[in-house]
């Protein structure tokens, strides 16, 4: 089993950028992010856009760290849930 979560999360990986790539509320969202870095760039120091960018690595990197927990805790839920009775009975 510890080899198929590795396995699980590169699809989760590729299935989120084409879902993510789909949806017109992202893509917006990505196009206005952009135009804030290009205005932040335009006005502030080499310096200071070095530390903005630290600061947001810092930042997807817990975030990545936080939906790969999610996802897992996720997986491992339904693989525990599908394992009761009650959800395979019939009402008859």
């Amino acid at each position: 089993m510890e080899t198929s979560f590795p396995l699980l999360e590169q699809i989760k990986s590729k299935l989120l950028a084409k879902k993510l790539s789909c949806l017109p509320s992202y893509q917006e969202a990505r196009q206005d992010s952009q135009g804030l870095w290009r205005d932040f760039c335009a006005h502030q120091s080499s310096e200071a856009r070095d530390q903005a960018l630290d600061l947001l690595d810092s930042h997807g990197a817990v975030s990545s760290l936080e939906r790969d927990a999610a996802f897992c805790l996720g997986l491992q839920l339904g693989l525990e849930l599908g394992q009761l009775e009650r959800f395979w009975e019939t009402e008859g």
